[in-house]
Parts: structure tokens; sequence; C-alpha cells
């Protein structure tokens, strides 16, 4: 981009500016808000580019036509071009409405094709400059090392660090020639926690030795091959650091990755209004003494700049360090493609396409010892959806496992919510009894703030009272659902909760 300053020709608050991103809703109107308490609203907004120069923003939830708009307005209000940030791992659907929804990165782990993982990362950037974005939080390098872990789940390529290598390089890669900085997370490795950072501070209990072979690989990878920031994980290394989180780190962020590595990109903090971080005492100023760049939903944009100022005149932050900050930011902004001229170009096909291609190569069976499968298509089969509430979106309406047609009669269907008492179990435990083969089909997310990457205990009550040598376990959320429920003959993994991944693991069952 043209007619960018350079970092010293900014005063100091404007410089400070640079480095933050505030979160926003992509819907235009302020009542539109899904979380009104982190969006912040059309006056806050305003004053945080117009006021105080925010050098980005991070776009949560939208319409297609909605977030161009407001993004358009919002780059016209501003003095430098915005960094237009959004956490699509899952494709610009993935929080933009009526863009599309690709697969999760574990359900690319199972289809263990690189050139999958590539088309996911160019079709997302595509879609995303047609939006107005500019740099998509993905891919997401942790490797997935601790099957109780509450919010990595299928957010991860997987379990094995050469393959999220792998995969990472070529969904990075995808992104990179569709026009968009990506950002690789969450440094140094979140796959080893049983703590949903979200909500309190997780401690990652490796070595240093282990993390350098196992965590660290993806990172190295993926940074060598062309990657444009890297971002920063709330919690805590005792091997590394005993006393600081990873993003409030300087011996992880300036020593290991500035010094040890060599890395001159742009280090961007996870949000510091999560759970782990958001006690510590002055986290932005923190975070940019440990040697981050970009401090990612600062609580207050004002408080925010008037802390780091005072900072500055304290002696606790340079003006040197700040600078080369913003230089960073600039940077990137200088390496940022044109955006694209319309979202209504957007065209799902072969987004589609690819997503039903990758749904049936990730369909696995993990066991099978009763010899369950293929499930006949005219024995009665009970079939129970398992979700935390029935309205919370586990299924979309379209979903191929709520249509009778898809189904045919010889299924008998009922949901297992986590409200469920315990005479709806009875009532289902009786079912259970008068059919020959029981499909419990778990839906229920691995997901931010829901602490827990098991099955509600209502589900975990059924489960456990149902004879494993009729039962089938399909698990589209949780790979390792099996290992909880041992006694189960059959167990399916789709490692993708969608309508394409439903479809997939219903042909599976009867093929």
């Amino acid at each position: 981009m043209a007619n960018l300053p350079r970092a010293a020709q900014l005063n100091l608050k404007e410089a400070i500016g640079q480095l933050l991103v505030p979160r926003i809703s992509g819907f235009l109107l302020d009542h539109q808000r899904l979380y009104p308490q982190w969006e912040l609203d059309a006056a806050r907004l305003e004053a945080a580019i117009v006021t105080h120069g925010v050098g980005g923003v991070l776009v949560y939830g939208g319409s297609l036509g909605d977030t161009f708009l407001k993004i358009q307005a919002l780059q016209q209000q501003a003095a430098l071009p915005l960094l237009v940030a959004a956490d699509l791992e899952a494709g610009c659907g993935q929080h933009i409405r009526g863009a599309t929804v690709l697969p999760v990165a574990r359900a690319l782990g199972a289809a263990a094709e690189a050139d999958y993982a590539y088309h996911c990362g160019a079709i997302t950037a595509r879609e995303a400059r047609l939006v107005g974005i500019n740099w998509v939080l993905a891919p997401c390098l942790d490797v997935m090392s601790n099957p109780r872990n509450p919010v990595i789940g299928l957010r991860s390529f997987g379990e094995n660090p050469r393959e999220v290598a792998r995969l990472g390089v070529a969904f990075a890669a995808g992104l990179r020639d569709g026009g968009v900085l990506s950002a690789i997370k969450h440094f140094p490795g979140h796959g080893d926690v049983e703590v949903d950072s979200h909500l309190a501070l997780p401690v990652l209990g490796r070595e240093r030795a282990r993390l350098e072979a196992e965590d660290w690989l993806p990172f190295r990878a993926v940074l060598a091959a062309g990657a444009d920031s890297l971002m920063s994980a709330h919690l805590r290394v005792p091997a590394l650091d005993p006393e600081w989180p990873a993003t409030l780190s300087r011996r992880i962020l300036t020593e290991i990755v500035r010094e040890g590595w060599g890395y001159t990109g742009i280090i961007v903090t996870d949000a510091l209004n999560m759970g782990a971080i958001a006690s510590w005492p002055a986290p932005a100023v923190r975070a940019l003494q440990a040697g981050a760049d970009v401090i990612m939903m600062p609580e207050s944009v004002p408080d925010t700049v008037d802390l780091i100022v005072s900072a500055v005149r304290r002696g606790l932050l340079s003006e040197e360090r700040l600078y080369a900050s913003v230089e960073r930011v600039l940077a990137a902004k200088a390496r940022l493609a044109p955006p694209s001229a319309s979202p209504l170009a957007i065209e799902q096909r072969s987004g589609q396409a690819l997503e039903q291609m990758i749904a049936k190569a990730a369909v696995t069976v993990e066991r099978d010892r009763a010899g369950l499968l293929p499930v006949p298509c005219l024995k009665p089969t009970l079939n129970i959806l398992v979700v935390d509430r029935c309205l919370d979106g586990a299924v979309a309406a379209a979903s191929p496992i709520l249509d009778r047609r898809e189904l045919g009669p010889h299924y008998e269907t009922h949901w297992l919510e986590a409200a469920a008492g315990e005479e709806y179990l009875a009532f289902l435990s009786g079912r259970a009894a008068a059919h020959e083969r029981t499909l419990v089909q778990v839906l229920t997310p691995v997901r931010a703030y829901r602490g827990t990457a098991g099955v509600h205990p209502a589900a975990e009550h059924f489960l456990r009272s149902l004879p494993g040598e009729r039962t089938i376990l399909v698990s589209y959320t949780n790979p390792y659902l099996g290992q909880e429920f041992e006694h189960l003959s059959t167990v399916l993994n789709a490692f993708n909760n969608s309508p394409a991944s439903h479809a997939a693991a219903l042909e599976r069952l009867e093929s």
C-alpha cells in the first residue's frame, strides 16, 4: 500500500494506536452485536479509529453485506489503512454469514492431503478479501497431545508434529497466495493443557527439550516457509518462565522467538479479555515489555493508550522498543494486497465440493469389534443425537441427520440434551432395549468457555448404560470419546460437525 509513513513520523499516541486491535461486530447496527460486552459500539468504534488511530480491528460475526459495508466505512475513517483481522480457521463463513464454511483443521489432518489444506487456505483468503478482511488469524499449529484439552480440539491438525507442520505450511501458503496476512498460533503450544485459557490460566508442564522437539516443530516450519505473524498463548510454562504467562514473558517472546530464532515479524497477543490474562496488572504494557507488537482486544482503547503513555514517560517502556513494533505493523500493511471489489463475487460451489471431498476422506472407523458395520438399511436403529442444547446450533437445519428422507423410516430419532432428567434417560434406555442396535451421534462442541472436552453428564450416564456389543458411537466433535467409552463395540470419528460430515458419516455407516 502506498503513502504509509515511517514509524518515526508518528507522535507517541499515534504510534501506540497502531499497536491496538479492538474487537468489533461485522453487523452494521449496535443492537445486532452478538457479544456487546466485547464489541465496540458505534460511538466507541469511531473514537478508537478517529481519535486514537487504532491500527486494526478484529471482526466477529456479520453478514456478507453488512461486514463489507462496515469495513469500507471504517477504512475511509482511518488515517492509515487498517489491519482487519478475523479468526477464520474454518473458512470465511466461520464468522461471516453467507460465506463458505470449510472443514476444521482436524478434518484436514484426517484427510492427510496437503492440497486440501492449501485450497482451504486459498478459498478462505479469497473470500476474506472480498469482504474486506486482510489478516486471517490462522492456522492453529498447536499439537493436540492431550485428549482432555477443553479448547483446542478440532482446531488442531492432529497429534503428529510433522503432520501439523506439513498441513500448516500448506494452509499458510494458501492464505499467502490468496493475498491475506496469516497468524500462526498459539506459541509456545496450547495442545497439552486441561484448562481453557478463556476461563483461567493453564500450566504447560512440558520440559524445553520436548517443546523444541514436538510443539515448536510446526512453528519453525511455517515461519521458515513464510508466515506474517505469530500469536502468543495465555499459559504459563514453568520450564521456560516460572513467573510470567507466555504473552507477558520476555524470556519466551524476546529471548526465544526474537533473539533465539531471529524472528523479525509481528508478534500478536491472544485476546487480552480472556480469563487467563485479564486479571494481571496492565497486561498490555507488560506484553509490549515482553516483546509483543500488537495488542489484541484491549479492555479499553483510551485507558490502554494512557497506560502505555505513562509507562513510556516513567521509563518502564522505551520509545525505541515501541517504535520497533510500529515499524513491523507498517511493514505488514505495506505488503497487503489491494482489497477485492465486492462480496457479490463469492461463489460457494468450489468450496462446497472441496468440503464434501474432505468430509468423505476424513471419516474413520476407530473400531468395530462386534461387526456392526455396515448398518443394514432396513434394520430398525435407535438414533440418539447428543447436544448440549437443541437450540445451540450444533445441528444445521439442512443436515441429513434431521431429514427422514435421508435416514429412512428405520431410524427412530431422539435428542439427548444436558438438561435431560432421570425419567427421560429411563425412557431412552427402554427404547435402546427394544432395538437391535443403538446409534449415538455426538455433536457436543469442544469450544471456548465450555470448560470441558467431554460429553455432558446425562450423555455420559446414558452411554455407560448401553450394551457395548449393540452400540455404535459416531463423534463429530471429539475424536477421543472412543477412549472414554471402551465398552462400546463400534466407534467412528468424522472430525468435523457439518452437514457434509454428517452425510459422509451416514454413508460410511451403510457401506
